[in-house]
């Protein structure tokens, strides 16, 4: 049976896999790269399935649902969600009328359960799909709820602003509103998106709307003098704003319904009387100022709405009759008196745009409009914008937090050296934090030290050994200490010092937080020195990425522990028979560059298999461990020792001056090796044979060194007259 089917999903290796393998299948396929793609195809095809990715730029899966079933002739099309975060958001996908769900594992699990999809389909079978299917072949990932999590904090954020916000193509396409913005249109989400934003207003208004959209470069854009009109009546002051991300242009749109001001500003032109009526009936705050004495430079209260006194918590008659710099010594600085001169000189109307006023009473954003009336007075409207300024700004802390943490996480994943991930998170903290300086420490576990990973240049910071290690000082103490983030803007006499000596000097405020892993910790991160007080969401911050860093840190730990355990054998420590061929290479590159030759000494120990049989295997295990320290112990560092299996060991000795030299170092492993081993009450002594290889004399083949020293260590072995002995071809 074949059937006509759309996928749509934004990963272009997905999208390409799954379009081929269904056309294997003998299906029709059409492709689509987002939710905004896939209604353009929808308009000219008519699938029988569609698979459709949740997490999508432009318009998401659920929104791009919810748009395909208020079309009745999709009425009956199959839709199947590929979720890549069904582990981690639990999705009601038939709340938004999709049919089934399949979560983003391997290419072929997904192959596997979109075949189940259409035969359940051709078999037209009865039996219900399971909810999400897939599941088994994918797992949790923690980071990927964090961001979840901080997205729908985002979402929640914007859905409880009060102004309309739309995001658009460069074209006009919606793409996104908010809760606000369905209430200004008085349509729902399903009607707006894929709209293009002309088609909601007036036609009056089509062509100013048009040429804007036009003309980016005019971009920011606030159009609220002569405001535009929606289809159902609304007037409303429009904020365009244009957004780039990795590149791709989009518009942001911010709509207030200015309806109720609007018509109460015609209302003040065209009647005094019904400008009384409406006056103390305002939302937005009103005053009416007289100019007198501009000579002097002021402006005298003359009327003042119940709106202005609630929003700058004055009653109406501690203000009129006064002057506007006597009531609120900050106009002037806040730019307000300047726009009143102006404003009752050349009788046009101005705007103030949002600025924060400060005097020693108050301190709030305010936005104002300013208009000249027939009798002489100005009247200023104006709005306490606070609040949404204070969202603004979360906002904006919340969106670089979350591409700081996307970009930090990304590098964690892709396995970037720790070093590299280190200063990375200290760059964003330093941004997000404002501070001055600061440093991310890795705990060395075996000292209590501190190595630095990353730090701020101004840091004066000692070398050793390669590395930068230092004491915990001071309130960093502390921290390590209490294994508990310490904020503090006065880290000279903050309490927690006392008793702890030590510590910069200098530091005017300090955020430092542990790195914790499973309740161990791994190291500190510090930052200090911010223009302004720390907050708590800055120590909320600097947790969250001592978060990361502690991931970062485990991990690395992690890997160098796995290539430890693939490198070396896990009784003696001694590297193993798959690194040493590597460590033997090395030493002939050596050789060859220095002009110097190489021993190879292969050391089986006599007998050894009956102490395991006769004392057991913890004898045994004793006995191997105690003879790779006394290897280790007689050979320099720069020689090699490994346990190749068993009771067999070979060594490495480097720039030997001749085979006397080699015979020596033989006999003393034979020597040192026969002295007892004391394994509690038993006494043990080990009987060892070698035999010795040179390179290059014997050979220059790794193999058939190692196989000539062990043929020689043979001849050793059965030899009645010495227990070394050299290779002869």
């Amino acid at each position: 049976m074949t059937l006509k089917i759309l996928v749509v999903d934004n990963h272009p290796m997905i999208l390409k896999l799954l379009a081929t393998f269904l056309e294997k299948e003998g299906h029709e396929v059409m492709t689509a790269s987002d939710g905004l793609a896939a209604l353009s195809v929808l308009e000219v095809y008519t699938p029988e399935v569609i698979f459709v990715d949740l997490v999508m730029p432009n318009i998401g899966g659920d929104k791009l649902c919810r748009i395909i079933r208020s079309i009745p002739r999709f009425a009956d099309l199959f839709i199947v969600i590929l979720s890549a975060i069904a582990a981690e958001d639990d999705t009601d996908y038939k709340k938004f009328g999709a049919n089934a769900c399949i979560a983003k594992g391997s290419i072929k699990s997904i192959q596997k359960h979109v075949l189940e999809v259409i035969r359940h389909l051709a078999d037209k079978s009865p039996a219900s799909l399971e909810p999400v299917v897939n599941l088994e072949d994918i797992r949790y990932r923690t980071i990927t709820r964090e961001l979840l999590s901080s997205k729908n904090h985002f979402e929640a954020i914007i859905n409880n602003m009060s102004e309309a916000v739309f995001e658009l193509t460069p074209d006009g396409t919606i793409i996104f509103v908010n809760l606000a913005a369905l209430a200004l249109c008085s349509l729902a989400e399903e009607k707006l998106l894929a709209a293009n934003l002309v088609a909601l207003f007036s036609e009056d208004a089509h062509q100013r709307i048009s040429s804007l959209l036009a003309h980016p470069e005019r971009l920011p854009q606030l159009i609220e003098d002569d405001p535009p009109t929606l289809l159902n009546g609304k007037h409303v002051a429009l904020h365009f704003l244009e957004l780039r991300q990795n590149d791709q242009p989009t518009i942001i749109l911010i709509a207030k319904d200015i309806s109720e001001r609007y018509e109460a500003e015609q209302a003040l032109l065209a009647n005094e009387t019904r400008f009384r009526e409406l006056f103390n009936s305002m939302s937005s705050g009103v005053a009416v100022y007289e100019a007198k004495n501009l000579g002097a430079g002021d402006f005298i209260f003359v009327d003042f709405n119940r709106a202005a006194e609630r929003i700058e918590k004055i009653r109406k008659d501690q203000v009129i009759g006064r002057s506007l710099l006597e009531v609120f010594p900050g106009a002037r600085e806040f730019g307000l008196f300047a726009v009143l001169q102006r404003v009752w000189q050349t009788g046009k109307p101005e705007h103030h745009p949002i600025s924060l006023y400060k005097n020693n009473r108050l301190t709030g954003w305010r936005e104002n409009y300013l208009y000249k009336l027939p009798s002489g007075e100005v009247v200023a409207i104006f709005e306490d914008v606070t609040a949404r300024k204070q969202a603004e700004s979360k906002l904006a802390i919340e969106s670089a937090m979350n591409g700081a943490v996307a970009r930090i996480s990304r590098m964690i994943i892709s396995s970037d050296s720790l070093q590299d991930i280190s200063s990375a998170l200290l760059a964003e903290i330093l941004v997000l934090t404002g501070s001055k300086h600061g440093i991310i420490d890795l705990m060395d576990s075996k000292t209590n030290n501190l190595m630095a990973m990353a730090f701020s240049p101004e840091i004066p910071m000692h070398e050793e050994g390669g590395a930068f290690v230092h004491a915990p000082q001071g309130l960093v103490n502390w921290v390590l200490e209490n294994k508990t983030g310490i904020l503090s803007n006065s880290p000279l006499t903050d309490y927690r010092a006392k008793g702890i000596s030590g510590g910069p000097a200098a530091l005017t405020r300090l955020l430092a937080v542990p790195a914790m892993f499973n309740n161990e910790l791994l190291g500190i991160i510090a930052v200090a020195d911010s223009p302004r007080n720390y907050e708590q969401r800055d120590l909320d911050t600097v947790e969250h990425f001592a978060s990361l860093f502690a991931l970062a840190a485990q991990k690395k730990q992690a890997q160098d522990h796995i290539a430890h355990l693939a490198h070396h054998d896990p009784l003696t420590g001694l590297i193993n028979r798959h690194l040493f061929p590597d460590r033997l290479a090395q030493a002939m590159i050596l050789s060859q560059r220095h002009h110097k030759k190489i021993a190879l000494l292969y050391v089986d120990l006599d007998k050894f298999k009956q102490i395991n049989d006769a004392h057991g295997h913890l004898a045994g295990d004793a006995v191997l461990k105690e003879v790779a320290s006394r290897l280790r112990g007689l050979l320099r560092d720069s020689d090699t020792v490994a346990r190749m299996g068993g009771d067999e060991f070979v060594v490495i000795l480097h720039d030997i001056s001749s085979k006397t030299a080699v015979k020596n170092v033989a006999k003393k492993i034979i020597d040192t090796l026969a002295e007892p081993i004391l394994f509690h009450e038993t006494r043990f002594t080990v009987m060892a044979s070698v035999g010795i290889s040179i390179y290059p004399d014997d050979d220059k083949q790794i193999d058939a060194l190692i196989q000539k020293a062990d043929n020689a260590m043979y001849q050793a072995k059965k030899s009645s007259t010495t227990s070394h002995i050299f290779y002869e071809g």
